[in-house]
């Protein structure tokens, strides 16, 4: 079977599920026997897509109060990025803060993502989907401040306009799913924390007016002479900062050995929060209360705003906003999570650093290494130029694989078979 259908089975397989796909596969091979030409058939398929779109994954969210299966304790703290509340009586700012990020979820009928048919990102988007959310508060915090609540201005339009599901979006599910394919990440495979977290790198990279860099810690190692000389390129002026720190809290299951110092992460102010999940699902973490974290679900699927359709200006962004919020217990986390910090001044940067060595990165339960200078043993680092970057970068879009992206079952990193 050709690549094309190969992909549009492989989206029903997302609403389906296998035994339908299988009849699927049937129902093609039995109008290719047929001769019925190739352009009929595609119709028929598209046809048959979108009507499962617009039916089986048509779940409108609800923008109103908290979800009663969030299952928030009253009278017990309540950690979001370095803000605390208790409620009841901190709802109506905690509902408030919580309101205040970018949520981004499932789309359809976006344009295809180039070189594909994907014209939506259910069943496989929603790593994506949690690095735009994580990026996108790092933006508002680059911008404005923690404290920054929902409310329309143009430096905010801005940055929504930039994680459209828009082609030439800056940030949308477009570029980031073509920065992937040069990390090796087909369109429509699963990306796990650090394949998303090197996407946004890569996209940042190109946006040099942002006066941000974007540095992924490799290995549980983290050299703070090496950050320093990606945020100090003139030796001079500190370039504002965005830290990812992949980890690995246990191999089939998270260690409840370092429950509190991820708890901590949340804690501290410079914080931006985490990406993770559990098998098969990746979420936006933003605190925790007890032993459950706090996070964003990205697994609505909505419709997709056309770019062309909309006033950039003013863009209608109610979908992008929720309440809702949801805990996921410690149990049932999957040891693969990134954990992210927004440092915009080098004193901020050392403060965190003298964080991590007071709390997270000491004792039994330590997150991962620190060290102040480079080892001996270790390569310098140096930074590729932007026209490498870029190279790659389209190179690597321009020979996408799709009849493969199917078969990848290894792809998203935080699946575990346990």
């Amino acid at each position: 079977m050709s690549p094309k259908w190969s992909e549009l089975l492989y989206q029903y397989s997302f609403h389906l599920g296998v035994a339908s796909v299988a009849l699927l596969t049937v129902y093609t091979t039995h109008y290719i026997r047929r001769n019925v030409s190739m352009s009929d058939l595609e119709a028929t398929l598209t046809s048959l897509n979108n009507t499962i779109n617009n039916t089986i994954t048509d779940y409108t969210p609800v923008f109103g109060s908290l979800d009663e299966k969030s299952q928030l304790l009253d009278g017990v703290e309540i950690q979001v990025i370095g803000r605390s509340y208790v409620l009841p009586d901190d709802r109506e700012m905690f509902e408030r803060d919580v309101e205040s990020f970018l949520w981004f979820s499932y789309r359809r009928n976006f344009r295809a993502i180039g070189g594909t048919m994907f014209t939506s990102d259910r069943g496989w988007g929603c790593m994506l989907r949690c690095i735009q959310m994580l990026y996108s508060h790092t933006l508002i915090r680059h911008n404005f401040s923690r404290d920054w609540r929902w409310e329309k201005c143009s430096i905010y339009n801005g940055i929504l306009r930039d994680f459209l599901d828009d082609p030439n979006g800056l940030y949308s599910i477009q570029q980031i799913a073509k920065a992937g394919c040069s990390a090796g990440k087909d369109v429509g495979t699963w990306f796990g924390p650090n394949t998303a977290a090197q996407s946004i790198r890569t996209l940042t990279e190109f946006h040099k007016e942002l006066n941000l860099t974007v540095q992924v810690v490799m290995d549980n190692f983290m050299c703070i002479e090496d950050i320093k000389f990606f945020c100090k390129e003139d030796e001079l002026e500190w370039k504002p900062l965005l830290l990812v720190i992949p980890l690995r809290l246990g191999l089939s299951e998270c260690n409840n050995i370092y429950i509190d110092n991820v708890k901590h992460c949340f804690e501290i102010e410079q914080s931006v929060g985490a990406v993770g999940g559990r098998p098969n699902s990746a979420f936006y973490f933003i605190g925790y209360q007890n032993d459950k974290l706090l996070y964003l679900d990205p697994h609505v699927t909505q419709e997709s705003l056309c770019p062309d359709d909309i006033d950039l200006d003013n863009i209608p962004d109610e979908t992008y906003h929720t309440k809702k919020v949801d805990l996921l217990p410690w149990d049932q986390l999957d040891p693969s999570i990134a954990v992210a910090f927004y440092c915009k001044t080098e004193e901020s940067f050392d403060d965190l650093c003298q964080q991590f060595q007071d709390t997270i990165t000491g004792g039994s339960g330590s997150l991962f290494e620190m060290v102040e200078v480079r080892p001996a043993y270790m390569t310098p680092p140096r930074r590729t130029p932007v026209d490498k970057l870029l190279e790659n970068y389209t190179a690597e879009y321009d020979e996408v694989n799709t009849e493969d992206a199917a078969s990848d079952s290894d792809g998203f990193e935080i699946i575990s078979n346990s």
